[in-house]
């Protein structure tokens, strides 16, 4: 296959939060988190800026609400309720996913945010490492995978299209997660 530029580290945007979802995956298939289960909104959650889930401050979200806010939003929001429920501090959660980029072998990925946003600068992936941990998501958590090809999502009477405007545009499409922000671009 041909690539250009395939182990240049670059901002991912969005696409990072391949790596939040991993994380909440691999809590899934072990047991330890189910789709049931709820987190909280902290006021750091609720304050989240960019693509937006819409957390209310103070509620608990189901797991699964909060997979569908993450993949078919894109909820920064989304990202933070699951950082902090799985890491105790977004910072503890950015540990782990650093140490789950060095497991999965991603040589050119490092972590600053569980969202994608650009502050505080230094996330970066390159293409090779997306494209590792998106082929492991797909192979590890099959059973989660619907989730990337559902179109919409409602939540508090909010009705969001998935960003991945491939999805419904050719028979059988479907993908991971788009990403955009003005130093990464379009991804």
């Amino acid at each position: 296959l041909w690539q250009k530029d395939g182990m240049v580290p670059m901002p991912p945007a969005s696409m990072s939060k391949l790596m939040t979802i991993d994380l909440l995956f691999s809590r899934l298939k072990d047991g330890r988190v189910q789709l049931t289960d709820k987190f909280p909104v902290s006021e750091r959650a609720w304050r989240t800026q960019g693509s937006k889930m819409f957390v209310e401050l103070g509620s608990r979200i189901a797991v699964e609400d909060l997979i569908r806010g993450i993949i078919i939003q894109s909820g920064n929001d989304a990202c933070v309720v699951v950082a902090e429920a799985l890491g105790g501090t977004v910072e503890g959660f950015v540990t782990m996913m650093n140490q789950r980029a060095k497991q999965l072998g991603l040589k050119q990925s490092t972590f600053v945010n569980p969202d994608g946003l650009p502050e505080p600068p230094g996330q970066e992936m390159s293409a090779l490492d997306l494209a590792k941990l998106s082929r492991h998501i797909i192979n590890e958590y099959s059973q989660y995978y619907h989730y990337f090809s559902e179109r919409e999502f409602v939540w508090h009477n909010i009705r969001q299209q998935n960003r991945d405007l491939v999805i419904g545009m050719l028979p059988g499409a479907d993908g991971l997660k788009t990403g955009h922000t003005d130093a990464a671009g379009y991804g």
